[in-house]
């Protein structure tokens, strides 16, 4: 039984690493695409703009505390 969670422990840590990376390149493109296409000015207008940043970010932040918590063993 010990066994058997400890493996669907880390499935569940490799695919929650997987599907935040995932988001992760999903929101950096679509953020590149808008800096793209929009001046410094018009970039901050729509409000889902800054809070699809701060999700970004998140992402990335949640992503290498996962990482960082693995490489400790």
């Amino acid at each position: 039984m010990k066994r058997y969670s400890e493996e669907r422990t880390e499935a569940a840590v490799r695919l929650l690493i997987e599907n935040l990376t995932q988001n992760l390149n999903h929101s950096g493109i679509i953020l590149d695409e808008f800096e793209a296409t929009h001046n410094d000015r018009s970039a901050m207008n729509p409000s889902s703009t800054p809070a699809l940043v701060a999700g970004h970010f998140a992402l990335k932040d949640a992503v290498d505390k996962i990482n960082n918590e693995l490489n400790k063993k």
